[in-house]
């Protein structure tokens, strides 16, 4: 069961990252300090007052910044990288965490409720999917609403992200179970559909190219045939000139 609730915790928070990604980050971050959220070792930083500082400074650049309109295309570019990298921090932060127990000498250690490999190679794997998934929606959402309104509902929209972004964190603190369980099952058709919707993205510029393509070839061909037609056409005859007696 704990292993389920750590796999809950970093889903939540490795999704959220998707949405905004120094939010979940801050929120972690509090959450750790308060003795809300656990992490393994090598991740105890992210509890640190200077973790706690950069976060926070990080989250109200990132959030003011996606509230100007095209601003948030450039913020978005390079958050994509970014977001797997936090998703997949914030998921091995929690497979990583440990079990209390008692060693033959009646000392209280940390066991491993993981291996490390495998903690580390399936947070990486599994935290940067769930945000790079989110991601992808989010873009996908934010450029759909850039054509649709010329990019005047880009700030509704962001806000809206953040809004997300901070409630999916918040809970994931206090019930992971509900995050977690939500992002197993929805994170398979949110990934299906940004398929399905870049796939039609590339079959509509396909065919804009080739209807680009076939204009081209046509005034070609135009161009060609009012060239011949000008050199076979015979010379109009000029003025008869009067003839000296």
């Amino acid at each position: 069961m704990a292993v389920f609730m750590a796999v809950c915790a970093g889903l939540g928070l490795a999704a959220a990252c998707g949405l905004r990604v120094f939010l979940p980050l801050f929120i972690a971050s509090i959450g750790i300090k308060m003795g809300l959220l656990s992490v393994g070792g090598p991740f105890e930083w992210l509890g640190s007052n200077a973790a706690v500082v950069l976060f926070g400074t990080a989250t109200v650049v990132e959030v003011v910044g996606f509230m100007v309109p095209w601003v948030d295309h450039v913020l978005d570019l390079l958050a994509a990288p970014l977001a797997a990298v936090a998703g997949a921090i914030l998921m091995t932060s929690q497979l990583l965490v440990g079990a209390e127990a008692m060693n033959p000498e009646g000392v209280e250690v940390q066991t491993a409720l993981i291996p490390p490999a495998v903690a580390w190679s399936l947070g990486i794997i599994t935290g940067s999917v769930a945000a790079s998934g989110v991601e992808a929606a989010s873009i996908a959402g934010r450029l759909s609403s850039s054509v649709l309104t010329i990019g005047w509902l880009n700030p509704i929209y962001g806000m809206a992200e953040t809004v997300l972004a901070l409630v999916v964190s918040v809970i994931t603190l206090l019930v992971p179970i509900i995050t977690g369980v939500l992002v197993m099952l929805f994170l398979p058709i949110l990934l299906l559909a940004v398929w399905r919707i870049i796939a039609w993205r590339r079959s509509q510029r396909r065919a804009h190219e080739e209807k680009l393509k076939h204009a081209r070839e046509r005034i070609a061909l135009a161009m060609s045939q009012h060239a011949s037609r000008m050199a076979t056409a015979p010379s109009p005859a000029g003025p008869e000139r009067p003839t000296s007696a």
